[in-house]
């Protein structure tokens, strides 16, 4: 290492004897570069002077030899004192005894001061340097990042930083990693003890290596260097590991951005082909027939065309994310898309009108309108592909025109597609063809498709469009034969809710005065009310909400009928990108009970947690474009609604679902850390859990 600091080359002298114009010249000869002349009490202030490396004493009248060098010693047990007085007995030992470096008489050799005062010049400064760097490497050691850790030649832990998501350093010193992760994570302890032997076996440093670390039920990576080290025979490694968790998840984040980009540049053309041959076919038409009906359509698509221009724009300025709350009426989107088709195809759209979706309008309007593509093309029996054969085999320019516009006015003609809601989604179907069981897979696969002259792009579109928004997409057969798309865990409310209900209103107020523990939580839950304020501290672990888990700590009311329980949520203070704070409405306390729930997370917006049927998997959808201080969830009857608000007095809703019930419920808030023996923090307020009356009759 570099001399961190400049070397002290200051002496400082006390007393009679050492102001001897022959000393002075004898020590400037040396390493000295300036020698000055103080009372005792400076003398010993001096010592914590980087320039000054020495303090040269004569004997004092005032104090004693051995007084000075303890008040020094007690400054800086390191800075060295050497006594320049007469020879008197005893006194030698006595100031050596009390840690004096030297002591030397007006008897000695100028020289042999001189070289004593120069080794204790060169070894303070030595002494100074190391200082420095154990200072650096405990303030390393001690701080909470990067990871620093130094190893012996066997692998096993000197020194380690307490970092989080790494094993505690007073669990890690000396045990090795297979000691450590051998069971949680056994691959990879594998891979870093056999690179630790590496770096001590052949003296070649490992620099920014990867590695994936699974611990806790947390996962995280970290990237690391280590450098071997060797001492007299004694050899191991320094390395360094750097959490780059977020940055990998922004590497991944990037790269699928990428490829989303890549198959919206492919998607441009397919999504804008069909509008462009409506207005195309019509536009004939209209020339030749003199019919100024098939301008509408041409309008129309146009029309059509223009909002996918300004749906592009949107995108390509990064402007979406829902802030609009959402399509808004699932049923107006669905018939503005049909609108363009040609034919007398039929839509059957079985959606209630007040049928919303938080879902943006650009992201649900291709998929609507590749699946209505499909269904009119591929579910008719005069295929266009076969009426576009049939134009080839007639030959004339003239008769494979009509054929073309045949194909454009007939397509569907004798094909009823229909879309309707289910509980946690909806679907689209058709009475056509169908798709053989032995293809359901392959129709999604990009570049799929049955039409000579087809891009193969439009059910991949609605495949890709599905697991970007986390909704589950199935391909089966409808009643008549056809295809029928499934899509499930998709965000939307298709019943009326509390607000749009004459027949329906607030209740009684229910206090929040249990609070239990769900699950398995290592670390435990605290809750903690302010009734001044009206807020609940909850803290808690638990491994999370979803799948089979269900750990959390609820702070509950419970209710023998409709419920609702809304908060505003002021912080989350979470250990993981999932830990999660919300408001939660449950038929029981034990762990495979129902379940809707609607809260935020330190990264991925707004989460929708749901069981509709006891013991079942739970699941998770969140809503990244979405976020709102302010949550609420409704129970009425069986149909539970989640609802998001910026203030607290417009609530919009996001998703609806039924969930099995079989007596009282329980209404309140929630939080999961998502890591298991870790505990995050959030901080509610406003709480409030209330009945929901319906009037008499109803």
């Amino acid at each position: 290492m570099s001399r961190p600091l400049p070397a002290p080359t200051v002496v400082v002298g006390v007393g009679d004897s050492v102001r001897s114009p022959e000393l002075r010249d004898a020590l400037l000869e040396g390493r000295a570069t300036e020698i000055r002349s103080l009372e005792p009490a400076a003398a010993v202030d001096a010592a914590r002077d980087p320039e000054v490396g020495c303090l040269l004493a004569d004997r004092l009248p005032e104090t004693t030899g051995t007084d000075l060098c303890r008040e020094v010693r007690a400054r800086d047990a390191a800075f060295p004192v050497v006594f320049y007085a007469d020879d008197s007995e005893g006194v030698p030992r006595k100031l050596l005894n009390a840690g004096a470096d030297g002591y030397y008489t007006p008897a000695d050799p100028l020289e042999t001061v001189r070289h004593a005062v120069d080794d204790c010049l060169e070894t303070y400064g030595r002494r100074l340097e190391a200082r420095v760097e154990r200072a650096a490497l405990t303030a390393l050691l001690e701080g909470p990042e990067p990871n620093v850790y130094v190893k012996d030649g066997k692998g096993r832990y000197l020194h380690a930083t307490p970092t989080p998501r790494i094993v505690d350093p007073e669990d890690a010193i000396g045990r090795t990693d297979l000691d450590l992760y051998g069971e949680t994570n056994p691959e990879m302890a594998r891979r870093t003890t056999a690179d630790d032997r590496r770096v001590v076996e052949t003296g070649a440093s490992i620099r920014g290596q990867d590695e994936r670390y699974d611990h806790d039920s947390t996962a995280h990576t970290v990237r690391t260097t280590k450098i071997p080290w060797s001492d007299g025979g004694r050899e191991g490694l320094v390395g360094v590991s750097v959490d780059v968790t977020d940055l990998k998840r922004s590497e991944r984040e990037l790269e699928e951005l990428r490829e989303r980009f890549e198959t919206f540049a492919r998607n441009v053309r397919h999504d804008l082909r069909n509008p462009l041959q409506v207005a195309a076919g019509h536009l004939e038409l209209a020339e030749e027939t003199g019919d100024e009906d098939h301008l509408d359509r041409v309008r129309a698509a146009l029309s059509r065309i223009d909002e996918m221009i300004e749906d592009l724009e949107t995108v390509a300025n990064g402007s979406t994310g829902g802030s609009d709350g959402g399509a808004g009426s699932l049923a107006d989107v669905v018939e503005d898309v049909w609108s363009v088709y040609p034919g007398e195809a039929t839509l059957e759209n079985r959606l209630p009108a007040a049928t919303n979706t938080p879902v943006d309008e650009e992201t649900i309007r291709p998929a609507l309108e590749n699946l209505f593509t499909n269904a009119v093309e591929h579910g008719s029996t005069s295929h266009r592909s076969q009426i576009r054969d049939d134009a080839v085999e007639h030959g004339p320019t003239s008769n494979r025109s009509q054929a073309r516009d045949d194909a454009v006015a007939n397509s569907g003609e004798d094909v009823t597609v229909r879309i309707g809601a289910l509980d946690d989604g909806f679907y689209v179907e058709d009475t056509g063809r169908g798709i053989p069981e032995s293809e359901r897979e392959t129709v999604l696969e990009p570049g799929y498709t049955t039409d000579p002259e087809g891009t193969g792009v439009g059910l991949g579109l609605v495949s890709d469009i599905c697991d970007a928004q986390g909704w589950k997409m199935a391909v089966g057969e409808s009643a008549e034969g056809g295809a029928r798309f499934s899509f499930r865990n998709c965000p939307l409310v298709s019943a009326p809710t509390a607000d749009e209900r004459t027949d329906v209103g607030r209740g009684d107020r229910l206090d929040l005065e249990s609070d239990v523990e769900i699950g398995d939580l290592e670390a435990g839950g605290t809750v903690a009310f302010d009734p001044g304020a009206n807020r609940w501290t909850v803290a808690a672990d638990g491994d999370d909400v979803r799948d089979d888990l269900n750990d959390l700590q609820f702070v509950y009311a419970t209710a023998d009928g409709d419920v609702t329980v809304r908060a505003r949520l002021v912080a989350l203070e979470g250990v993981d990108p999932c830990s999660k704070a919300g408001v939660m409405i449950r038929s029981g306390r034990d762990g495979a009970s129902t379940y809707g729930y609607v809260g935020d997370t330190p990264e991925f917006g707004t989460e929708l947690l749901w069981r509709t049927r006891p013991g079942e998997a739970g699941v998770s959808h969140q809503l990244e474009g979405i976020g709102a201080e302010w949550l609420r969830a409704d129970l009425l009857g069986e149909r539970l609604t989640c609802f998001v608000s910026p203030g607290g007095d417009r609530w919009t809703p996001v998703d609806q679902r039924p969930i099995e019930r079989t007596g009282p419920v329980h209404a309140g808030i929630v939080v999961c850390s998502a890591v298991p023996g870790r505990r995050c923090e959030a901080v509610f307020e406003d709480a409030t859990v209330a009945s929901l009356d319906r009037a008499s009759g109803d």
